[in-house]
């Protein structure tokens, strides 16, 4: 009977994050190895130090540095090029991952108007859940890989996911702010603007609920070490929150 192929799936290491970084750090250790162990290695073997050995290789004082000098060029080389694949790893593949994963949630900040439309539920004291979870892989990841971050990285990779990530998180809010004004309109228009447990409307209640999940968004960006002020993205989401700052200082009189 004809054999039955089996189809493998072929295996990228540059579609998993843990990978990229693994790699990422092993080339950091072979450049190190390069450019220091492995240098002196093939410099003491080619171009012995001793004068013994120096006359066994039957070169000249000047041919002997004169080879130390091409392997050590060789070698330098060799890890100038592994330095982009490096800063491109984490800057451009790991960067591209993580802002996928930490974008999921953010699908939920439409849901926010939902909850509190006609529901009769009282103001908003606490963020919505989604908040802790949408930096939750890169403080999971930063926390596995932090000792096995390239030095020439640094904290590049974190500031740009966040900058992805409040970018779209700013959106996401701008829109449903718009979609919320719109209501407020139409309710004014037909002057049915009903005043809801503890004395907010529905609507004032979702930007309420927007005000107190930008606050703990800023906090979870700290918690990673970046400046929340450095990012054009949370700025923009306090400017779009700035106006229930008023909402949140009434429910902290009562």
């Amino acid at each position: 009977s004809a054999e039955t192929a089996i189809d493998i799936p072929a295996y990228l290491w540059n579609e998993r994050v843990d990978d990229i970084a693994v790699v990422a750090w092993e080339l950091t250790i072979l450049d190190t190895c390069m450019t220091h162990d492995y240098l002196q290695a093939i410099t003491s073997t080619v171009c012995p130090s001793d004068e013994e050995s120096r006359k066994a290789t039957h070169n000249s004082a000047s041919e002997i540095e004169e080879i130390r000098d091409i392997a050590s060029s060789v070698l330098m080389e060799s890890s100038t090029d592994m330095y982009p694949l490096v800063t491109h790893s984490w800057n451009k593949l790991i960067v591209e991952n993580l802002t996928s994963q930490c974008s999921k949630p953010l699908s939920a900040v439409k849901g926010v108007a939902a909850t509190y439309r006609m529901t009769n539920r009282p103001p908003p004291s606490q963020p919505s859940p989604f908040v802790a979870s949408i930096l939750r892989p890169l403080k999971d990841f930063d926390k596995t890989y932090a000792s096995r971050t390239p030095p020439q990285v640094g904290d590049e990779w974190k500031q740009k996911v966040i900058e992805e990530v409040s970018s779209k998180y700013s959106v996401a809010v701008e829109e449903l702010i718009a979609t919320v004004k719109r209501t407020e309109e139409a309710l004014k228009n037909r002057k049915t603007r009903r005043m809801m447990v503890g004395g907010m409307s529905d609507n004032e209640k979702v930007k309420l609920q927007l005000f107190l999940d930008q606050r703990e968004f800023k906090s979870s960006v700290e918690d990673v070490g970046i400046k929340p002020e450095s990012i054009a993205g949370i700025v923009k989401l306090g400017e779009l929150t700035a106006e229930a700052a008023s909402l949140f200082e009434q429910t902290q009189k009562k």
